[in-house]
């Protein structure tokens, strides 16, 4: 399902480009319910793989920043909340790459991060259908400065331990 996910966040980014707000939302939407499929899924059946464990988080990134990309050129995303919001996804896709190169091991989501992507998903929604108050971009902008944080201090104590997480 990841490879759907990644799929659907080239055709969301399409529609979004062109300004089909509704048929983009409805996109986004299902790649979240694939992601929320494809994770209870692999829970319950325990299917949880190295490979989905990559791809998973991959998926996601992908959509997040072809997301703020093109809401940022298109649909009035103040820039700074951009570039932070994009700065923060390779810095978590660099962070990933470099534990696992070196630690073999994929890191897992933590709280703060599906709170942020959360907040990130709300944020979509409501720059795509013009209503977002500046306090959400205020919102948005300390959950992705404590989510980078938490990320942070974790990768820097895994690549600091011998053995891995």
């Amino acid at each position: 399902m990841s490879l759907i996910r990644v799929v659907l966040a080239f055709v969301f980014a399409i529609l979004l480009f062109n300004s089909y707000k509704f048929l983009a939302a409805g996109v986004f939407l299902l790649a979240i319910a694939t992601d929320v499929l494809d994770g209870y899924l692999a829970r319950k059946y325990n299917q949880i793989t190295l490979l989905g464990k990559i791809l998973d988080p991959a998926a996601d990134r992908l959509l997040a920043l072809l997301a703020f990309l093109i809401l940022y050129l298109n649909h009035g995303l103040p820039a700074g909340l951009a570039i932070l919001a994009i700065s923060y996804h390779l810095f978590i896709i660099i962070g990933w790459v470099i534990i696992f190169q070196t630690k073999k091991i994929a890191i897992g989501h933590s709280f703060w991060g599906k709170f942020n992507s959360f907040l990130q998903a709300l944020l979509f929604f409501s720059v795509i259908f013009n209503f977002y108050p500046k306090i959400f971009f205020v919102l948005v902008t300390f959950s992705l400065l404590i989510s980078f944080l938490n990320y942070f201090i974790r990768a820097v104590k895994i690549l600091r331990n011998k053995s891995g997480e």
